[in-house]
C-alpha cells in the first residue's frame, strides 16, 4: 500500500475535517497552550490516531468519485464488480473498527486499483494536504486563535465535493461526539462520507451493468 507522509498535526486537522468539523468547533477543547491557541485533549488526539485508517478511507471513497472523471483512469467493469461488495459493506456497519477500514483500504490499493489510478490519487491527496497546511499557516500568521477552516473540505478531507452544510452541523457533532465517548463510530451512516459512498456506489452500480 502507497505510504503517504504526513506532518502529525496536519493530519490531525484532516481527521477532524473529514468528521465534518473545524479544530475551533470541537465539543469538549483541552486547555490553551502557551501560545494562547485552544486544541484538543491528548486523549482525543490519541483515539484519532488511532482511527486514521478509517479516515484514510473516508478520503479514498471521496477521491474515487473523482478519479473516475480523470481522462484513461475511469473505472472499469471488472474493477466495479470487485469493488461494490466491499463498498456496500460499508453501509451495513454500525460501527467500522480501524483494522476493518485498513483491511478494507488495503484490499482496494493492492488488488483492485492500477498503478496508474493510485499515483493520481495520492498526488491529488497530497497536493490538497499541502494546500491545507499553507491556509492553515496562513490563518496562524493573521493571529487567529485555534484552527477553523473557512469552507472547509468534505467529508474525508479532501474529496472535491462542495463544502459542508449547517444542515449536517449536528450529524457531524456526533460523529465526534460518538468517536470521543467510545461508542459506536462509522462515519459513512450519515454526512458527507455517507453521500460520497453512495454517489460512489451508484456510478459503480452503472459500470458493473
Amino acid at each position: 500500500m502507497p505510504t503517504l507522509h504526513v506532518h502529525k498535526t496536519l493530519w490531525m486537522m484532516i481527521a477532524m475535517l473529514a468528521l465534518g468539523v473545524g479544530l475551533a468547533q470541537s465539543p469538549t477543547p483541552a486547555p490553551s497552550s502557551p501560545g494562547g491557541r485552544t486544541g484538543m485533549s491528548d486523549e482525543m488526539r490519541k483515539k484519532l490516531q488511532a482511527y486514521r485508517p478509517v479516515f484514510d478511507l473516508t478520503q479514498s471513497v471521496a477521491l474515487m468519485n473523482e478519479l473516475d472523471r480523470q481522462k484513461g483512469l475511469a473505472f472499469s467493469k471488472a474493477q466495479a464488480q470487485k469493488l461494490l461488495p466491499l463498498l456496500k459493506g460499508l453501509t451495513t456497519r454500525s460501527d467500522l473498527k480501524p483494522a476493518e477500514a485498513d483491511k478494507i483500504l488495503s484490499t482496494i490499493e493492492d488488488t483492485i486499483l492500477t498503478d496508474a489510478q493510485l499515483q493520481w490519487m495520492d498526488t491529488t491527496r497530497l497536493a490538497r494536504e499541502e494546500q491545507l497546511r499553507q491556509r492553515t499557516q496562513a490563518q496562524g500568521q493573521q493571529g487567529q486563535g485555534g484552527v477553523r477552516l473557512p469552507g472547509a473540505p468534505p467529508i474525508g478531507g479532501l474529496g472535491g465535493q462542495r463544502s459542508g452544510q449547517t444542515r449536517q452541523g449536528g450529524s457531524r457533532a456526533g460523529l465526534f461526539q460518538a468517536l470521543q465517548e467510545g461508542k459506536p463510530f462509522n462515519p459513512f451512516k450519515e454526512g458527507r462520507a455517507k453521500e460520497n459512498l453512495e454517489a460512489l456506489i451508484a456510478l459503480l452500480g452503472q459500470r458493473a451493468a
